[in-house]
């Protein structure tokens, strides 16, 4: 940097305001295969404030906070501190590095052991990080008194000595919250943190935020969700394609107004939450579930006696909050999960004891909520991906034939990518969703299994699965079972809805019940 630059940015930072607690400045980040995830994006975060962070799919949303809390590292570009009256600039090359410096970030899918403790999770956390005089994992007597004055001091109430696997979804979040209170996190990284949770639910943890923000902390919250943003944030940062469209006071500004930042202003338009009205006339039963008993990875029971039909050509959504059993019934029915009882037929033919592979031969589209795990190879290409799953001749794979498909599923889907032959691994989440639903949605003769088709995809392009899915019951005579924790998602796309709690399904509800009434079956 010459003495120019050097001087113009003594001034800036000079300049920039004492509530200012972080300073990200002309971050700039590539992937291999020529993916652009961030181009010069300068944004700051406030003490005492909440910055809602938002853009569509792909626009480099986690890339930037993943570089702040030192998952990945930029190519280009700085981050400052404030310490004391200054902001000083930093190097973050970890996790461990961020939390030292105060930055903490919590995901949707919490991090934390399941067979351990609360008070023993932390310990691991502070034992790594030398803090609070923490030495060993038999510190448990000083760590939970620590969480008892820290919880109090919040208002976030929780048993030290309860086994994480016995927390519901919105009790994980809030201990992760209570551990970044407890290292003395300055900026907190929520990414997706709250956006499915059922109103009532998500109106606890805004409590416990509205709390930290009056301690003064800076709070990040990336959303999808436009109106969420507008409830709990001071200020909006719209990312599209990499680059910082612009940062609004949220009391000056409106939800179309903030659709249009993100998608334009013709895409905006076309954004509507109304049912979708595609008319089908419902078949033969094609996914039956009879009396079924599942366990958890715990060994316990997760799905309790679930008796379940979804005819040709009808959507059955199936709404509730993570951890109530959904994940199990939705891999026994697949395939991916043994059956401790009863059974579960697909187009008139048992697959209690086939597994997937006979799953997948009866013509059974699969969208996994474990994306990596279950949904595709990160280390292939686009094309192999789709290859594994669509004309396949014996050993011989028709390559003409893939690619022609792959280059109209991402024309079609709005997929975010160099190139067919770029790495999975290198495209954000919502894009790599994206390559599973078009690819599903191909593949299905029979019926689909969906577990939170839309999870980390954009406001624009979750509405255009949703109806997708919708057009593929009604017009191709396909049984969908949709679950999600979205109900939102639900209403709008459902023939007939359940709800699964504490591993029993309850319904069925027509989709013109109200709202508040399916919600206090996910809560009770």
């Amino acid at each position: 940097m010459d003495n120019t630059s050097l001087k113009e940015l003594e001034t800036q930072r000079s300049s920039i305001a004492e509530n200012v607690v972080l300073l990200a400045r002309g971050i700039s980040k590539s992937f291999p295969g020529g993916v652009v995830a961030l181009d010069n994006v300068t944004l700051d975060m406030r003490a005492g404030e909440v910055l809602a962070l938002l853009g569509e799919n792909g626009s480099g949303k986690s890339t930037f906070v993943k570089i702040l809390y030192g998952v990945y590292t930029a190519d280009a570009g700085e981050i400052y501190l404030r310490v004391g009256d200054r902001l000083e600039k930093v190097n973050i090359g970890s996790p461990a590095d961020a939390m030292k410096l105060g930055i903490m970030m919590v995901s949707q899918v919490p991090q934390l052991v399941g067979k351990l403790t609360i008070a023993e999770n932390l310990a691991l956390t502070l034992k790594s990080l030398k803090l609070h005089g923490v030495k060993s994992l038999t510190s448990i007597s000083k760590i939970s008194k620590i969480i008892a004055e820290e919880s109090e001091r919040v208002g976030i109430k929780v048993d030290p000595n309860e086994r994480v696997y016995n927390l519901t979804y919105t009790q994980k979040q809030l201990v992760e919250i209570l551990k970044a209170m407890i290292i003395g996190a300055r900026v907190l990284l929520l990414d997706e943190a709250l956006t499915y949770l059922p109103h009532l639910e998500r109106k606890r943890l805004y409590q416990a935020l509205m709390k930290l923000k009056e301690e003064g902390r800076s709070i990040v919250v990336i959303t999808h969700k436009i109106p969420e943003a507008m409830e709990v944030s001071d200020r909006i940062a719209v990312l599209r394609a990499g680059r910082l469209v612009g940062v609004v006071n949220t009391r000056e500004t409106n939800i179309d107004q903030v659709r249009a930042m993100m998608f334009g202003q013709e895409r905006a338009k076309q954004i509507s939450y109304s049912r979708i009205q595609i008319e089908s006339k419902p078949g033969e039963p094609v996914i039956v579930v009879k009396d079924l008993y599942v366990e958890d990875d715990y060994g316990r029971e997760a799905v309790k006696g679930v008796n379940l039909s979804v005819r040709a050509g009808e959507v059955v959504g199936v709404a509730g909050i993570a951890g109530n059993g959904q994940r199990e019934l939705v891999e026994a029915i697949v395939g991916l999960r043994e059956i401790k009882g009863g059974d579960v037929v697909l187009a008139g033919v048992s697959v209690k004891k086939g597994g997937i592979k006979l799953v997948r031969d009866i013509g059974i589209g699969i969208i996994p909520d474990r994306l990596i795990e279950f949904g595709v190879s990160i280390e292939n290409s686009i094309l192999d991906n789709i290859a594994a799953c669509i004309t396949r001749n014996g050993l011989v794979v028709k390559w003409d034939l893939v690619r022609k498909f792959a280059t109209s599923f991402i024309n079609e889907y709005q997929i975010v990518t160099p190139s067919p032959e770029a790495p999975i691994k290198y495209l954000s989440g919502g894009n790599i969703l994206k390559c599973i639903v078009s690819r599903e949605l191909e593949v299905a003769r029979k019926a689909i299994v969906a577990h939170n088709p839309t999870r980390v995809l954009d406001e624009a392009s979750a509405i255009y699965v949703r109806r997708k899915i919708k057009e593929k019951a009604a017009k191709e005579g396909v049984a969908v079972l949709l679950v999600s924790e979205d109900l939102d998602e639900v209403l709008m796309t459902s023939d007939t809805i359940f709800v699964m709690s504490s591993g029993k399904l309850y319904g069925p509800f027509s989709p013109d019940t109200p709202r508040e009434e399916i919600e206090k079956y996910m809560v009770m």
